[in-house]
């Protein structure tokens, strides 16, 4: 009688045995190797929001604080700070690339002393905090220095700038970002990318449809936050997780309250504010209009505005457009 473990005869054993250890000699990645991790949570940079490893966004209008805020991040993970915004800090490198097309040394000088005055970091505290602001070849220059000092985190300031394709062609969008996404894997850190709203998008509920440009851009990101200065008062910012994939949902629906000082730093409140109160009491329905026709030349579908603008789908959009322009007169084109 055959020897039987578990159901299983000797002889598959050894057969499994076998394709095991050629799986592991071709470089697959099988089932058991994966559970064999115990990887019972998703890690992360900052808990329990930006992943460890991947690529993230984060979009705004206009003058909301986007840029004060990744410096402000960067500082903290350099200087490795037990948390950023209220939420534990888990740096392991030290390390922090910033990438920026906007701002030269100069500027960025000025602006990190002023942020210092809230904050209070050593300047030696900061020896890894290393901006580039060359915008040639930055793919290149980043897989050169992360070779010999690893990265906890790179920051793209900002993405418009160094992308030069149609932002509007998916498959063009999509192989400028794998180029990050493979480099944030070969090297195991965070990548986020600065990038905009569509104009007036502050007037509808936050979404990562928001953003500017196709769709490829968004669904390329395991993170997008959209930073939005408060209805009432200005020095109130609000950052909303627009797209988290191992968030709960409670981290999607509720704002982030933030106090903006002015010297440009953040500081938590321990607030959370519904994304329904952070719209304006009365949209203008110009303003709504011109946002539609704006995404439409952009070459959203109706579905994808739908959901920008806060309508249950396509029909409500189409019966929209049709009201307004009868009502302005406009010729259907």
């Amino acid at each position: 009688m055959e020897n039987y473990v578990q159901g299983i005869t000797e002889e598959q054993q050894q057969m499994q045995s076998k394709f095991v250890s050629a799986a592991e000699l071709s470089g697959e990645i099988t089932g058991e190797m994966l559970l064999k991790k115990q990887i019972h949570e998703i890690p992360t940079l900052v808990e329990p929001i930006f992943p460890k490893v991947g690529l993230g966004c984060l979009a705004g209008s206009s003058d909301t604080g986007k840029s004060a805020l990744l410096r402000q991040m960067g500082i903290s993970v350099a200087a490795a700070l037990p948390t950023f915004l209220g939420m534990r800090l888990n740096v392991s490198r030290r390390v922090v690339y910033y990438v920026s097309t906007e701002d030269d040394e100069t500027a960025t000088a000025y602006l990190l002393c002023r942020q210092n005055i809230d904050l209070n970091i050593d300047p030696t505290e900061l020896r890894h905090l290393r901006f580039l602001f060359e915008s040639e070849n930055v793919i290149a220059e980043l897989d050169k220095r992360l070779a010999v000092h690893p990265a906890d985190l790179v920051i793209i300031d900002c993405f418009s700038d160094l992308y030069t394709g149609n932002m509007n062609e998916s498959n063009q969008v999509r192989m400028f970002l794998n180029q990050y996404s493979q480099l944030a894997n070969k090297y195991q850190c965070l990548i986020i990318f600065l990038h905009h709203c569509g104009k007036r998008t502050e007037n509808f509920m936050p979404s990562k449809h928001n953003l500017l440009g196709s769709q490829a851009f968004e669904a390329k990101m395991r993170l997008v936050l959209e930073l939005r200065s408060d209805v009432a008062d200005k020095t109130v910012k609000h950052l909303c997780c627009v797209k988290g994939n191992y968030l709960s949902a409670d981290y999607k629906t509720e704002s982030i309250k933030l106090k903006f000082s002015e010297n440009l730093t953040f500081h938590e409140t321990g607030e959370r504010v519904p994304y329904e109160n952070l719209v304006p009491e009365s949209g203008d329905v110009d303003d709504k209009y011109e946002l539609v026709m704006q995404l439409k030349s952009e070459g959203r579908t109706l579905d994808e505005i739908a959901k920008i603008i806060g309508y249950k789908d396509k029909s409500g959009v189409s019966k929209f457009i049709a009201r307004y322009e009868k009502r302005k007169g406009i010729a259907n084109g």
